[in-house]
């Protein structure tokens, strides 16, 4: 789709000819840019310039001129939005005369009821009409009658409003001014994201953000957490429904040595804890020691180092989670991710249950929100077996080790972590009695 940009105050010229260079990446049909004036009598259009192609000599003439003094009595520095334009096979052929901006707004994205605002040759020439009012306390009202993808950008007096769905937007202030585009790359130093789903306000003489505002998200009061009947997943399970979140536990069957006995200790924990299951088949991709029964059975060795690994598992776990949250109406997704692990698992480290946050708006329809939880990310195994004995979790119930044994080994790492945290606890792990 198309690229959006802008900037105001005093931005170097060698940092717009970057911009307006890499800009071409999201739009190679068209261009549009204008500039504006922020004086005693309001915001005034300045100079307008569109073409079908923009090119070096082209670039610093647009430069020049935008940087060219005026005589706006009392006007401030200046403030550019532009568009480039990738033409969707929807609409017609580019015109010069039909490129954004659209009465001092630019967009990237579709707007799919264009045709019930009104009779429009361009979908997002309805915008001004939806925007009549441009107020930042009006915009989620204006948002609300949209129905598609955007990344949206306009002037109102002398502030910069910024809003996006999945759309992306980055932003970087640079000395004496601020500029925005579509991607990192646009920008010549660097940039941060506009949260998806956000609207940001900003201050043109200060380039601070005064006002930061989610856009809404359909998200249910559910959680589907993926559970392998062990104490950290069992753990969570509990923690979310002492938080009156409705809980399903999910078990991911692959292939490993001790699934059945996984089974059924998790069928005894959802009767204990009124939970609903639901069993997910993964696909035959993975491998692992757990998978071959070759694993390290030097609890210290194992603890220590992640010798016993499946590959890639929490991710597709968590990738196959969402899918099924978002078909089956959850709002979270969850998993027992830990500090203690976090050491020799990297799937287990607060930072991916982060990144994988911020995976999820783009990985999800249009207005969904599913949010990963990672409630044990800060917590050492000790700590959570505190967690849970307040919590009533029933740790006899539980499955931790690797092995298909009638009891626990009580030598492989999982077991030898829980058998400490116990300790820790000052009572013995109910599964090693």
């Amino acid at each position: 789709m198309c690229g959006i940009f802008g900037w105001f105050g005093n931005v170097d010229d060698e940092y717009k000819k970057h911009l307006l260079n890499y800009g071409k990446q999201r739009g190679r049909d068209g261009y549009g840019i204008e500039s504006f004036a922020y004086t005693p009598i309001g915001l005034m259009v300045d100079r307008i310039f569109k073409g079908l192609y923009l090119d070096k000599n082209e670039i610093d003439n647009v430069i020049n001129k935008i940087g060219e003094k005026r005589g706006f009595s009392g006007a401030n520095k200046e403030m550019v939005l532009g568009n480039f334009r990738a033409t969707p096979t929807t609409e017609i052929e580019t015109e010069i005369a039909l490129l954004q901006p659209y009465r001092g707004m630019v967009h990237n994205g579709v707007i799919a009821n264009d045709k019930e605002i009104g009779n429009y040759k361009i979908d997002s020439m309805c915008l001004p009409d939806v925007f009549s009012d441009r107020k930042p306390s009006k915009i989620l009202e204006n948002l609300s009658r949209l129905k598609g993808s955007y990344a949206i950008a306009y002037y109102f007096e002398n502030q910069l409003v910024l809003a996006c769905n999945y759309k992306p937007i980055y932003y970087a202030n640079v000395i004496d001014g601020f500029m925005f585009a579509s991607t990192p790359e646009m920008l010549p130093v660097k940039s941060h994201k506009v949260d998806a789903y956000t609207c940001l306000v900003i201050d043109c003489e200060t380039g601070r953000i005064t006002e930061q505002i989610e856009i809404p998200r359909k998200q249910p009061n559910k959680a589907i957490v993926s559970c392998s009947g062990g104490l950290d997943s069992v753990t969570v399970a509990y923690m979310l429904k002492n938080q009156d979140i409705e809980v399903t536990l999910a078990h991911f069957t692959y292939g490993c040595n001790a699934e059945q006995r996984e089974l059924n200790c998790l069928a005894e924990i959802a009767k204990h804890g009124n939970f609903e299951i639901a069993i997910i088949s993964m696909p035959d991709v993975m491998q692992g020691t757990i998978l071959n029964g070759e694993f390290h059975d030097d609890g210290v060795e194992g603890t220590e180092y992640a010798h016993d690994w499946v590959s890639a598992r929490n991710l597709l776990m968590l990738s196959m989670l969402t899918a099924y949250a978002e078909n089956n109406g959850f709002g979270y997704i969850a998993f027992g991710g830990n500090l203690e692990e976090s050491g020799a698992y990297p799937d287990n480290e607060q930072e991916f249950g982060r990144m994988f946050n911020e995976l999820l708006p783009y990985a999800t329809q249009n207005g969904i929100k599913i949010e990963l939880l990672q409630p044990l990310s800060t917590y050492m195994k000790h700590e959570i077996v505190t967690i849970g004995t307040e919590l009533g979790v029933p740790y006899n119930l539980t499955w931790s080790c690797y092995g298909d044994g009638q009891k626990h080994c009580g030598n492989c790492a999982p077991c030898f972590m829980r058998k400490t945290a116990f300790e820790r606890n000052g009572v013995k792990d109910p599964v090693m009695i």
